[in-house]
């Protein structure tokens, strides 16, 4: 899965923009730009791939937020009971419990984006051990990474990202 970082407006700063949906991307470098893998017109950023989608095993949201993600953001509404000709049916039997309670409904369906923050303090405090521990027991290894490992590429992502910015900077001040 190809990791991508993004520099926000304050207060986020830079974040890490997790896989969604290719019509929610917000665009971001990633850890093959401009030229790791080759020419950019030869190589295309890998997009989401369900096997390493990697759920947030949930989500917070104000009143406000909740009531925009029903009348704005999903497809179809947030809320039951869904109506729409979007949902076909009954959804609450099409899909999982991840879908409902691990945020998939936001990022599939509603086209939100998923993001952390990668200042250090900020970064620490957005992860949540999953206490009931089924996913580390049944999830093969190879879908597993450690947070240390994940922080550290993508940080590797940002300082690249950055020095392109500065290379960038520092070719229109001479053209000027």
């Amino acid at each position: 899965q190809a990791r991508g970082g993004r520099k926000s407006p304050p207060p986020l700063g830079w974040i890490a923009a997790l896989p969604v949906e290719n019509v929610a991307d917000v665009g971001s470098f990633w850890s093959g730009y401009p030229d790791v893998y080759g020419p950019l017109d030869a190589v295309k950023r890998p997009r989401r791939q369900d096997t390493t989608i990697a759920n947030q095993a949930g989500f917070m949201a104000t009143r406000g937020q909740i009531q925009y993600f029903h009348e704005v953001a999903c497809p179809g509404g947030f809320l039951p009971p869904y109506e729409s000709h979007h949902w076909r049916g009954d959804s609450l039997q099409r899909h999982s419990v991840e879908f409902w309670s691990g945020g998939f409904q936001l990022f599939g369906q509603c086209f939100l984006n998923r993001v952390l923050s990668l200042d250090p303090r900020r970064f620490e405090r957005q992860l949540i051990y999953h206490v009931s521990n089924n996913k580390q027991r049944t999830a093969p290894v190879k879908k597993m990474a450690r947070v240390g490992d994940f922080y550290g590429q993508i940080l590797r992502v940002k300082e690249r990202a950055e020095d392109f910015i500065q290379r960038g900077r520092r070719r229109r001040r001479k053209s000027e």
